[in-house]
């Protein structure tokens, strides 16, 4: 007697070309995707292994550093005091400056060095495009109403064998081929109806006796609509939460339309920072300049006093210690001169520190052999403002006051969502069908059942259904919390705008009192100066004449000195103030002319609004200025 396993296997060709396909996927999926226990030698690795394994490693160069190089960034060796002769100034305007800023800034400058401790957390040009283009933006919300395509074709054979003929359908080896070829569009509307039309083919073949056909083609086609009655019914609540909207989760046309204006909103309030920043360095830059030009005049009349001092003490006239005094005066002059131009003094930046400031914001190179000079003279008029006027400009212009308005609204209407979405779902349901059958798919339309597609379009046979279906959770707990929680943001949001609204007013309180006292200091700072010139030729005359100590000379100059920075000092902040008050009105960007606007459209968008146009008509009700909700009952 033989083993049973001692006769010769004979595998079928596709059966080896299957396994050894699944092997090749196994492989590839399994294999591949593991990762290779690596093993270290302690004695022929050592240190060499343990650096390669904590070694830091760096990006390498890509594509776009690639095509964009970082020499182009690369600037001239810097202003110095020791090259400062040979260098040449640069004489730019407030509204050349502000240009230059806008038309560099793909990244809104901040001075502090945020861009590079904190990159993501700064504003960008491109930020409006990147949430316009997000998954929450509205054409992510548009795309859940688009006509969607599915299909397929399988095609399956089979080899079975059966120990009972009746589950062989009287064969006892049955062979069967069958396939199904699918296609279906569905469709969702913003009323909430659903409509899909479908078409089914299914192929069959098999050696079973018990089949009229050696083989058959059964074709139905479907039309198939679902519209809701109770939740997900109506424009507004799909164009809020969108459609099959999950509770507390609303990504609707109108939510994505508001975080779109959001971030316009955000994007204006960077664009009107940088803008105040330029204007406030522009400022500080003048102050600057003039700071240093005071400190030279000190410097120079100081040099005259010494040289005085020491012909008088060479020509055995005067005294030693009044030499040395004005030597030490002249000294401390040009120490001061010095750092108003290349240091910081009480720690205002000279002018360097505040011309790189603005190189840094005007978003150009930090040096190109040449100085920007401030060649825009500050205002020095008495500026009166309107109270009544001025609140109501604040409260109507400031751009953080309309991004909470949005975000008042945003939860105004996802409170409209929360309620409408409070409900059981109850959809209308119906269904329409028409059959082809056939022992071939095209066939003979003389006889019997020989074209499927003959019966298909015959209306023998055809089926339908209409009904309805409920649907929901007994109690509906997370409906009633989705509610609660949609009127505390309403409640929350609403406080914030009512509290920003009352900050912005305390802070238009403190803009408008500093524009008055910063006038009022121009005019003390002018009349000291006047007071400190008057004071100086008398001594310097004593002096002179021998009738006084070089000392209080000496001191007139210290003084004189102080008053004329101290004039520059009140200027610059009168216009500083000036710029605040403008900031804090939210007329900054008017004041320069500045307007935000969309780019132009493209063609094919200026062709689908024109053929677009013809659909829409007017209404005193549109969707987008839903009436406001009332109050919640929340504190």
């Amino acid at each position: 007697m033989q083993p049973r396993h001692t006769q010769p296997i004979h595998a079928p060709i596709s059966f080896l070309a299957a396994a050894a396909l699944a092997t090749m996927m196994l492989c590839w999926t399994g294999c591949a995707s593991s990762p290779r226990a690596i093993t270290f030698d302690s004695q022929s690795c050592g240190v060499a292994c343990d650096s390669q394994a904590t070694r830091i490693e760096y990006p390498q160069p890509s594509s776009v550093t690639d095509q964009q190089p970082v020499e182009r960034l690369y600037s001239a060796a810097p202003v110095t005091l020791s090259n400062l002769e040979t260098t040449q100034s640069r004489a730019m305007t407030l509204d050349e400056c502000v240009a230059t800023a806008l038309a560099n800034s793909e990244v809104m400058q901040k001075l502090g060095g945020v861009v590079v401790s904190s990159p993501q957390a700064t504003t960008t040009l491109y930020d409006p495009a990147l949430i316009e283009t997000s998954a929450g933006g509205v054409e992510a919300a548009l795309s859940a109403f688009d006509a969607q395509f599915s299909g397929g074709f399988l095609y399956n054979r089979s080899e079975r064998r059966f120990n009972n003929l009746f589950f062989g359908g009287g064969a006892a080896n049955l062979v069967s081929h069958t396939g199904n070829f699918n296609f279906e569009v569905a469709k969702q509307t913003a009323a909430g109806t659903s409509f899909a039309v479908r078409s089914i083919t299914d192929y069959s073949r098999s050696n079973s006796p018990a089949n009229t056909f050696g083989s058959s083609y059964d074709i139905v086609n479907q039309m198939e609509f679902r519209q809701p009655l109770a939740r997900g019914r109506g424009t507004l609540v799909n164009r809020i939460a969108g459609p099959n909207a999950v509770l507390g989760n609303y990504n609707g046309v109108l939510i994505g339309r508001i975080r779109n204006d959001i971030s316009l909103a955000d994007f204006e309030a960077a664009v009107r920072d940088l803008v105040a920043d330029v204007e406030s360095n522009y400022w500080e830059l003048y102050f600057a300049y003039r700071d240093f030009d005071t400190k030279i005049e000190a410097r120079n009349a100081a040099r005259k006093t010494w040289e005085n001092r020491q012909l008088r003490y060479e020509n055995e006239v005067g005294r030693p210690d009044d030499e040395a005094l004005a030597r030490q005066q002249y000294f401390t002059f040009k120490n001061q001169a010095q750092n108003a131009f290349a240091g910081t003094t009480n720690g205002q930046l000279g002018v360097l520190g505040a011309e790189r400031n603005m190189r840094r914001l005007m978003g150009i190179t930090g040096s190109d052999g040449t100085l920007i000079r401030p060649s825009t003279e500050p205002t020095v008029a008495p500026v009166v403002y309107d109270w009544n006027e001025a609140q109501q400009q604040t409260l109507d212009r400031r751009v953080e006051l309309r991004r909470q308005k949005w975000s008042v609204r945003q939860r105004e209407l996802e409170l409209i969502a929360a309620k409408a979405l409070n409900r059981w779902r109850f959809d209308l349901v119906g269904q329409y069908g028409f059959r082809g059958f056939g022992d071939n798919l095209f066939g003979s339309r003389s006889r019997v059942n020989g074209s499927a597609v003959d019966g298909l379009f015959s209306g023998d046979l055809d089926d339908w259904q209409l009904g309805v279906e409920l649907n929901g959770a007994i109690g509906n707990r997370q409906g009633h919390v989705a509610i609660r929680n949609a009127e505390l943001n309403v409640s929350r949001e609403r406080a914030l705008l009512e509290e920003q609204q009352r900050q912005l007013l305390l802070d238009l309180n403190a803009a408008y009192t500093e524009v008055d006292r910063a006038l009022a200091a121009v005019k003390v700072a002018v009349n000291n100066r006047i007071a400190a010139e008057e004071e100086i030729e008398p001594k310097r005359k004593r002096v002179e004449e021998g009738q006084d100590q070089v000392f209080f000379l000496l001191d007139a100059e210290q003084r004189l000195a102080t008053s004329e920075s101290n004039v520059h000092r009140a200027i610059t902040d009168y216009n500083l103030a000036l710029s605040n008050y403008e900031l804090v009105s939210g007329g900054m960007l008017r004041r320069f002319n500045i307007q935000l606007t969309e780019g132009e459209s493209s063609d094919a968008a200026k062709a689908a609004m024109q053929r677009k146009a013809g659909h829409f008509t007017q209404d005193g009700n549109a969707l987008y200025d839903i009436r406001a909700i009332a109050a919640p009952s929340a504190p």
